[in-house]
């Protein structure tokens, strides 16, 4: 009977199905099913959802949560020491941005939204100037990252052409070179800008051997020793960190004040200027701040600045900081709260930690 349908099938043109082999099985296409969630009545999942990489270097180790990562107690502790660091270490530099920041607002009559909104042309002209002076202040501060450089350089007093020509590289370089020579680092860590300068540091200070030592590996151990103890002891032992210092000041030469020398102008132009661009773009800025006053506004107006938006990563963190920096550690804005509810840095929040 099965050999009369078959032959029956042949005579209508109709080919009797084929059996696919377990090889062709498995390079077909998914089905719906293999895709599609578990339960039929399940909803997909959310478009974002936080992802931890795997730690590939000592920054990203210690910021990974440590529920992630399979660690022994010792490992555990002494990550959670390098965190509970690096976080004290950013509330401290924001403590001191904010202190240099009120040292100059206490000199006002007002505060500078009032003062622009006034109407009187001498109050707005002081407003104007004050706000300029903090935008491009804060974005050459942040711009290298530490409250050391911060405070080494001060407060930019005068924004006009000539005070930026002395101002970049040459008066800005000067001070992270005294930064530098003093033991400390006038680089941050936040981008890979800042990161790369302060490799330089690093490696500058390891080119030097202290006076009394006559074997240069034996102080470079020395030294990568005394890191070692500070980086365990941070925030919690204020004499690592003057042992640290004194070594790195010590080793101070010039070799390595030419190559630090080098890294600062590098770190500072970069290759497109964007504090050039800054200081030309720095009204509309301004005006963002003087006549709205918001996050929002702010951040719209850093976008038009090359250096402060776009598709590069650390760009993009540059102006969403400065933004942040303007809006909540200085006088120009009126709210005095959290700024976490502006959706689009909450976006950019979760960019960063996906």
């Amino acid at each position: 009977c099965a050999r009369l349908r078959a032959e029956r099938e042949r005579e209508r043109g109709v080919s009797s199905p084929r059996v696919a082999s377990p090889s062709r099985l498995s390079c077909a296409a998914p089905m719906a099913s293999e895709i599609a969630p578990r339960s039929a009545r399940g909803q997909w999942p959310p478009l974002w959802s936080p992802k931890i990489p795997t730690p590939r270097s000592v920054d990203d180790f210690a910021k990974t949560p440590l529920t992630k990562l399979k660690l022994s107690p010792a490992a555990a502790a002494t990550s959670r020491v390098l965190q509970q660091g690096r976080d004290q270490d950013d509330a401290r530099t924001i403590a001191r941005l904010h202190r240099l920041v009120a040292r100059q607002a206490s000199l006002l009559d007002d505060r500078p939204r009032k003062m622009h909104l006034s109407g009187d042309s001498v109050a707005g002209h002081v407003a104007r100037d004050f706000a300029a002076s903090c935008l491009l202040s804060l974005a050459v501060w942040r711009r290298f990252g530490t409250a050391d450089f911060a405070e080494a350089l001060g407060w930019l007093t005068r924004t006009d052409y000539a005070a930026m020509v002395a101002l970049l590289p040459d008066r800005a370089v000067e001070a992270a070179v005294e930064v530098w020579r003093a033991g400390r680092h006038a680089a941050g860590e936040r981008t890979a800008a800042q990161r790369c300068a302060r490799a330089v540091e690093e490696r500058a200070w390891s080119l030097g051997c202290p006076a009394g030592s006559a074997d240069a590996r034996e102080a470079a151990a020395e030294l990568c020793e005394t890191e070692l103890t500070r980086s365990l002891r941070r925030g919690g032992s204020a004499a690592a960190e003057a042992a640290l210092v004194a070594a790195r000041a010590a080793r101070a030469n010039a070799a390595g004040e030419v190559a630090v020398r080098i890294a600062y102008e590098r770190l500072l132009n970069a290759k497109h200027h964007p504090l050039w661009d800054l200081w030309r773009k720095r009204d509309s800025v301004v005006a963002a701040l003087l006549d709205h006053g918001t996050f929002e506004s702010v951040r719209e107006a850093l976008r038009q600045v090359r250096g402060y938006g776009g598709l590069d990563a650390d760009a993009d963190r540059e102006g969403w900081d400065l933004a942040f920096d303007l809006t909540t550690t200085t006088p120009l804005s009126d709210n005095e709260g959290p700024v976490d509810w502006c959706s689009d840095y909450v976006a950019w929040l979760r960019r960063r930690l996906a």
